[in-house]
């Protein structure tokens, strides 16, 4: 692949604080410890495609539903709608950065696009009296295939979250139990668009990189970056 002191050339610019709890996994091999670390951004790389699908798809099926119950795109503004603290400042801080990159003509799709999958999973939570304002009205028909509670639901929502974040931010992943992270991911999507769902499940290349993860290792399978 590389050679011992291009490896450690490799570590400095990843960072030496960085690169530890790959050296750590991998019993101090340096080698060893650079392979997973391109293949944690490999298997990154291929959950990103997945998750992206399940975040348009959630919160366009949110919309619609909140659309619907306030009569209005833009239902957010909606003089009904009474928004947590935090909720109401994703909003505020959508529409200001829209308007700073689109002028005065910021449509409810543009909003929709901007607002975080925070702000999304919050609207399952319990502030606000969410539930009797957006879950038991609207919310809990865009989980078509979920039979289930809200609590239950808002829980595996904020988990994928979070495992979304720490690819977003670059953090490792290798260490997680990823075969398990591909199925809740695939369960949520399966209550949102079943056939989504069933296109990542037959077509995913999520499978064949984690498989791939002990040849990588083993230098018996390339590198991708």
């Amino acid at each position: 692949m590389v050679t011992e002191e291009e490896t450690k050339r490799i570590v400095d610019a990843i960072s030496a604080e960085r690169f530890q709890p790959f050296l750590d996994e991998c019993g101090g091999d340096p080698l060893v410890a650079l392979r997973l670390y391109c293949w944690d951004g490999e298997a990154s790389r291929a959950f990103l495609g997945a998750l992206r699908d399940f975040e348009v798809a959630m919160r366009n099926s949110l919309h619609a539903r909140l659309s619907g119950r306030y009569g209005r795109a833009d239902w957010w503004d909606s003089p009904r709608v009474q928004l947590t603290v935090k909720g109401a400042q994703q909003v505020s801080s959508a529409k200001l950065s829209l308007r700073q990159e689109l002028g005065a003509g910021v449509a409810p799709g543009d909003m929709v696009a901007k607002l975080t999958l925070g702000f999304w999973v919050g609207l399952t939570g319990r502030g606000q009296n969410y539930e009797m304002q957006f879950w038991n009205p609207a919310l809990r028909h865009a989980f078509r295939g979920y039979r289930g509670r809200r609590g239950a639901l808002q829980q595996q929502l904020d988990h994928m979250r979070r495992f979304r974040n720490r690819i977003g931010h670059h953090e490792r992943i290798c260490h997680r139990h990823l075969e398990k992270d591909f199925e809740s991911l695939l369960r949520l999507m399966e209550y949102v668009s079943p056939e989504k769902a069933a296109l990542h499940r037959q077509f995913s290349q999520i499978p064949e990189v984690l498989a791939r993860k002990p040849l990588v290792l083993a230098g018996a399978e390339p590198v991708r970056l």
